[in-house]
């Protein structure tokens, strides 16, 4: 019998592939382009706004995180836990190194990572996110409430996010999606031949 579960990780496997080069690349650049620190949580919501555009765009989101949904809206869940100091080790070292946390929450540049690894079209997907969570006046949550449809309120828990919900939402159709998911499929074998 297929769980839920187990579509869920079917999913995620095909769309997504966290990039943990590009988290700490995207997440840095939000930090330098807010002057060198920023709050925690808008900059997991600009993230996820970014991540989610780039998703629409182009089939495939910048940073290949996971998405969740908790009370107060979507998140990116690998940098969130990030931030939180709570990531796989390796990761934690690796990004602790270029992004830390100064008192509950707020986060700054150590240094100023190599920004390489995003294109153009990226920067500019991240600069587009950073100054629309920046021009909200009110409630952030509220607005991730209102503006993304694929968030359902967990209630105190979270609940993951399927990006095949996202695409559809986005008016995407099912072969556009199994396409991407293809193409996707494709790039990760590439990614791990060259890793071998």
């Amino acid at each position: 019998m297929v769980t839920a579960l187990a579509v869920f990780r079917f999913f995620f496997y095909m769309l997504l592939n966290f990039d943990l080069d590009k988290a700490v690349a995207a997440t840095a650049y939000i930090i330098e382009r807010d002057g060198g620190q920023s709050d925690m949580f808008p900059l997991i919501k600009k993230v996820y706004l970014a991540d989610r555009s780039a998703l629409i765009k182009w089939g495939n989101s910048i940073t290949g995180d996971s998405f969740a949904a908790l009370e107060k809206g979507p998140i990116v869940s690998g940098i969130y836990n990030l931030v939180k100091g709570e990531g796989y080790e390796p990761d934690q070292i690796k990004w602790n190194d270029v992004i830390q946390r100064r008192h509950p929450h707020t986060m700054f540049l150590r240094k100023h990572p190599d920004k390489g690894v995003l294109s153009e079209r990226e920067k500019e997907v991240l600069e587009e996110s950073r100054k629309t969570i920046n021009a909200i006046r009110g409630s952030i949550p509220n607005w991730f409430h209102k503006n993304c449809r694929e968030w359902i309120d967990p209630g105190h828990s979270s609940t993951p996010i399927d990006p095949s919900v996202i695409l559809r939402l986005a008016h995407k159709s099912e072969e556009d999606i199994r396409r991407l998911e293809e193409a996707n499929e494709e790039l990760r074998f590439l990614n791990y031949l060259l890793a071998r």
